[in-house]
């Protein structure tokens, strides 16, 4: 009988033992399983259209670097996105991205690119602007690749670089609800400024850019989203690099001032000189200096910028 008890024992265990192998197998298949799932899931892609034809990127891809002399990670931002690498100035993000970048690799700001640096980020989403179609020569047979053409119209390249992150959508309605407080400020602007005129310029190392009227999203930030009166014989397309004495033909009531360095011997020299002293705008201290200067390429620095110019105008 102890010995029937016994063997009936011994069998009840190995029998308990297959089940849990059994069960031990069922997780391990699950959790297989589950990984397979994740795996085939990041290997889904989207085809992007781009300047340079059609690319093949993740569905949702997590580890994008964005080269590019123009912000446009602000638009990966404002559709929450946030980038794994970017080029910085100087080793400095924007300042109207400053808070929005921090944790993100600074690359260098440069015309070339090495290529051998960004092969060891192992990005799965390159977004670069044609000026580096080098780089898109040597790399998009192995990184996907979406090449922007950095154009007049701002709206187009923020609409590319959200649709390469797969954020077409929550694009769109950036630009929508952007417009929307453009036009209630833009209003607000137009009540108190009637058709007093405006010039936005910034003054550089060596010479002055004189913004136009067309073709360059500050521009469009000005005439076309705050519908501001353009100063007589601005030029047409984006503008002009002009001497000290070019401001001579120039004379609105109001200069937004959109330089990126407000010191230095060539911007005293033509803030303290008898041209620019001679300008409406200076004489009745109308002249506006903005903090947000890095060209409104995006739809934050543009939200920043539009603040801060009724601010300006309106205080």
């Amino acid at each position: 009988m102890k010995k029937s008890f016994a063997l009936l024992s011994v069998v009840f265990m190995l029998f308990l033992l297959v089940l849990t192998g059994c069960g031990n197998g069922d997780e391990a298949s699950s959790s297989e399983a589950a990984e397979k799932k994740e795996g085939e899931k990041t290997k889904e892609t989207r085809t992007v259209e781009h300047l340079y034809g059609e690319a093949e990127v993740p569905a949702e891809p997590k580890k994008v670097i964005l080269l590019s002399h123009v912000s446009w990670e602000g638009s990966l931002v404002s559709v929450g996105v946030k980038p794994y690498a970017v080029m910085a100035y100087d080793n400095e993000f924007p300042p109207h991205l400053t808070e929005e970048l921090e944790g993100v690799t600074a690359l260098p700001y440069a015309d070339e690119i090495n290529t051998e640096e960004i092969v060891k980020l192992d990005p799965d989403l390159l977004i670069i602007s044609d000026r580096y179609k080098p780089l898109y020569d040597q790399l998009s047979e192995t990184i996907p690749t979406v090449v922007v053409e950095v154009g007049g119209d701002w709206k187009e390249d923020h609409l590319k670089v959200a649709e390469a992150v797969g954020k077409l959508d929550e694009g769109k309605k950036v630009i929508e609800d952007l417009e929307k407080e453009a036009e209630e400020i833009g209003t607000r602007v137009r009540e108190k400024m009637g058709d007093e005129t405006f010039m936005a310029v910034a003054i550089n190392k060596k010479d002055i850019r004189v913004y136009g009227r067309t073709n360059h999203a500050t521009n469009s930030l000005l005439f076309d989203d705050l519908k501001l009166t353009p100063a007589e014989n601005l030029p047409e397309d984006f503008g002009e690099n002009i001497s000290i004495e070019g401001l001579a033909k120039y004379n609105p009531d109001h200069i937004l001032d959109v330089s990126y360095f407000n010191s230095g011997e060539f911007y005293d020299s033509v803030t303290q000189g008898q041209v620019w002293k001679s300008l409406n705008a200076v004489k009745n201290n109308n002249v506006h200096t903005l903090t947000t200067t890095w060209g409104y390429w995006d739809p934050i620095e543009r939200q920043k910028g539009l603040k801060e110019i009724e601010s300006l105008l309106l205080n």
